[in-house]
């Protein structure tokens, strides 16, 4: 979709939601009746209350739109979005364009949480979508409250509590490509002040992908998720214990189509010839793929977590403690994509985290005769992370990647003892985290605040990177190296807002707040070896917002806009030079743009919600940038936009509702999605890969009875089956192959990472 169609989208639905505002004078529903409660400042608030950029959804309305992980989460909040690319354990979770590749040692940029407790690991949160109550995403730094890993932001998930009433929920769903899906929960009352929730889901996935060279279907995965947890209150005193389990099982695959346009067709030809005729598939669009294809995925994750708090003259004293143990493990299968067998990857990877941390929140309104609230804390993070990576040379390596004179030496190394483990790589890692921090709001008038927050982190990180080459011509993907690697750090990060109330119903307020991310270790193997030069130093933010949080009509209509600049100082890259991924701090980048969301419910049984983000991504410096593919050397990136930015994203959705007789209701939810251009692949500035915007519509409509004791619902995402990719990827081995320079200097093969096609399914609920 070009720019103009965009900006004309965008138009028609803003000015639709105008329009619709000026009728929203009948049947409003009463205050307080729609309220949104977040827990972004670590107590309950008004989300209206709280002077952050904050997009929030509840379990109900998370049902209506079709949110089943944190994937979905993008086609519901703007400047959000997370991708898959490639492995299962490579997840990016990204807030205002900026993100980090997951299955590196590289700190993510969005902190991750779920019940309050950081999960270092974005792949590990995959598997945690289950029993939610309600999502948060916090946009801008949290380095306050949340720490040095929430530079751009934080995504909290919360899961449902156990409640004093017996109830339970059980839902069968069936969707197309053989997805078959059975969850619920089950809560029961032990005593007055004990009560237990268990929750479980489990489900069996075929995949949406043909494999045209072996007839196979892939994609597809086996998941097992439960959690348990059991609440006891005895007077002041709450303690809630949650334990659970994650595994899914499958074959790893994604569709990775080759574009053809990005070489020219005298490459092509040559390409095919060298494939004995054969073309991996370059129909982009559709579920079809030509490649050799024999994948492994094995993910599990457990862990245990105590929150214990006591209510003493006010005050809220709370210790929550936590263990997790994550481990994936995948055999890529071929990595060239090709219908020749060239290269296998096995990829290992194994998080241990704990982390413990003491609360300390004021009452909000008796200190100085309420003038002063304060929350503070002491946190304490500890992760062994480890990273095993191997190559194996497959029969068709030595005939596309290997010279002529080399050809008999390099077959024969692969049948010598150890030619299966061409390459060896271990890397392991500890990081130990310290950091207090405390956040005050003074209560200057009735209608004036003034908060400041500081906290001071300290890292200490201690890692070994091991790569054995045990079959010389595995040298073309990896080089020996054996370096210890080392880093303390410190820093002190600090907010400060104001926010006035004019009225009730209006919030304006100005922020300036910091983070940062820690600063580490290259994790990644490639030629040549890197040694020392493995060490990368700290990210830091520096961003400014004014925003305007407001509610019309007896709460019928909510209109939030938020302002922002974020400066990111020694933001750290992560590029692709062929063979092999390097981290360096690339020098400045600044991401300013607006974020404007609205809830409006004009009658009692119809809502609207939009959301539209504008992003204005460039690098104020990047001097020795990654050059593109095929041309040695650096260049300067100063002005280019940062990859997976695109300038807009936003969504629309209209939920309506009635009744069917005196024991029957009717729902019906449609939403549209949409984002503009981006580059979808390493910061190199390659026109090649630019992708163009899209929309996708899903909908979902339902029936049931009044007291909701069942549900029978038909949904469907992505309904107009746009073609899109989600990432891009150069060639594996593209100069050997001859994939370079052939549409102009500096080109190179390029493979689509197709997103999810058209879904649809159908599901029925019961409610006890």
């Amino acid at each position: 979709m070009d720019r103009k169609r965009m900006f004309m989208l965008s138009g028609a639905v803003f000015v639709a939601i105008s329009a619709g505002a000026a009728s929203a004078q009948e049947a409003q529903p009463a205050q307080g009746e729609n309220e949104i409660i977040v827990t972004a400042q670590k107590r309950s608030e008004n989300i209206q209350d709280v002077p952050i950029s904050i997009a929030a959804f509840s379990s109900a309305q998370m049902e209506q739109a079709n949110i089943a992980d944190i994937a979905d989460l993008g086609r519901v909040a703007s400047n959000f979005s997370v991708t898959k690319p490639g492995q299962a354990a490579n997840v990016r979770i990204s807030v205002r364009g900026i993100a980090s590749s997951s299955n590196t040692a590289t700190e993510p940029s969005v902190a991750s949480f779920v019940d309050g407790i950081y999960i270092p690991r974005p792949g590990a949160v995959i598997t945690s979508f289950l029993d939610i109550s309600a999502v948060e995403i916090l946009r801008g730094p949290q380095g306050t409250l949340f720490g040095r890993n929430a530079s751009v932001g934080a995504l909290s998930l919360r899961t449902a509590e156990p409640e004093q009433s017996f109830s339970g929920r059980l839902t069968g769903e069936i969707g197309n490509a053989d997805r078959y899906k059975i969850d619920g929960y089950i809560n029961v009352p032990l005593s007055g002040n004990v009560a237990v929730r268990v929750a479980a889901l489990r489900q069996w996935f075929g995949g949406y992908w043909h494999n045209r060279l072996d007839g196979k279907q892939f994609g597809g995965a086996d998941d097992f998720v439960t959690r348990g947890s059991i609440k006891a209150e005895f007077g002041n005193i709450t303690w809630l214990v949650r334990g659970d389990y994650a595994e899914t099982r499958g074959d790893g695959g994604y569709n990775a189509d080759f574009i053809a346009s990005s070489i020219s067709p005298a490459q092509l030809d040559a390409l095919q010839a060298r494939l004995g005729g054969l073309l991996p598939d370059t129909e982009i669009g559709d579920r079809n793929a030509n490649f050799v294809r024999v994948g492994d995925l094995r993910d599990r994750q457990w862990g245990v977590s105590s929150d214990l708090s006591l209510d003493s003259g006010g005050f809220t004293f709370r210790l929550i403690n936590s263990y997790r143990d994550w481990t994936s493990s995948q055999i890529d299968g071929d990595l060239g994509y090709l219908p020749v067998p060239l290269v296998t990857r096995t990829g290992d990877y194994d998080s241990e985290s704990q982390s413990h941390e003491l609360q300390i929140i004021s009452p909000s309104d008796e200190l100085l005769g309420g003038k002063l609230d304060f929350v503070a804390g002491l946190y304490y993070f500890e992760e062994d992370y480890r990273i095993g990576e191997g190559f194996n040379l497959q029969s068709g390596f030595c005939g596309l990647a290997a010279s002529a004179a080399q050809r008999p030496a390099c077959n024969a190394s692969l049948v010598s003892p150890g030619g299966d483990g061409a390459t060896d790589l271990q890397f392991s890692q500890n990081v130990k985290s310290y950091a207090v921090y405390g956040q005050s709001t003074v209560h200057l008038t009735d209608r004036l605040d003034a908060t400041l927050g500081v906290r001071w982190t300290r890292d200490e990180k201690r890692g070994l990177f091991d790569q054995k080459v045990n079959n010389p011509f595995g040298a073309a993907l990896r080089a020996t190296e054996l370096t210890p690697l080392s880093l303390n750090d410190s820093k002190v990060t600090w907010r400060a807002n104001l926010s006035y109330k004019p009225t009730d119903d209006l919030m304006l307020f100005a922020t300036y707040s910091t983070g940062y991310k820690s600063g580490g270790f290259n994790s990644g193997g490639g030629t040549p070896a890197l040694g020392q030069r493995r060490l990368f130093a700290r990210e830091e933010v520096d961003n400014y917002e004014l925003g305007v949080k407001s509610s019309w009509l007896d709460d019928s209509l909510q209109a939030n806009l938020t302002l922002y600049r974020m400066d990111i100082g020694g933001y750290q890259d992560r590029g692709f030079d062929g063979t092999s991924f390097v981290v360096r701090n690339a020098g400045s980048l600044r991401q300013q743009g607006m974020e404007f969301d609205v809830v409006m419910r004009p009658v009692r049984d119809f809502s609207v919600t939009a959301s539209l983000a504008y992003l204005d991504s460039k690098f104020t410096s990047y001097e020795f940038g990654p050059n593109l593919p095929g041309l040695s050397g650096t260049q300067d990136l100063k002005g280019q936009r940062v990859a997976f930015a695109p300038e807009f994203t936003g969504n629309v959705a209209a939920e309506w509702r009635g009744d069917i007789g005196s024991n029957l209701e009717w729902r019906m939810n449609g939403n549209i999605s949409f984002l503009s251009d981006y580059f979808s692949s390493v910061n190199d500035g390659n026109p090649q890969t630019i992708m163009d915007g899209f929309a996708q519509i899903g909908a979902r409509f339902s029936i049931g009875s009044m007291d909701e004791r069942w549900t029978l619902a038909l949904f469907g995402n992505n309904l107009t089956n746009q073609s899109f990719c989600s990432s891009t990827a150069y060639q594996l081995l593209d100069g050997p192959l001859g994939l370079r320079n052939g549409v102009f200097p500096g080109s190179t093969a390029i493979r689509c990472i197709h997103g999810e096609p058209r879904t649809y399914g159908a599901s029925a609920t019961v409610r006890f």
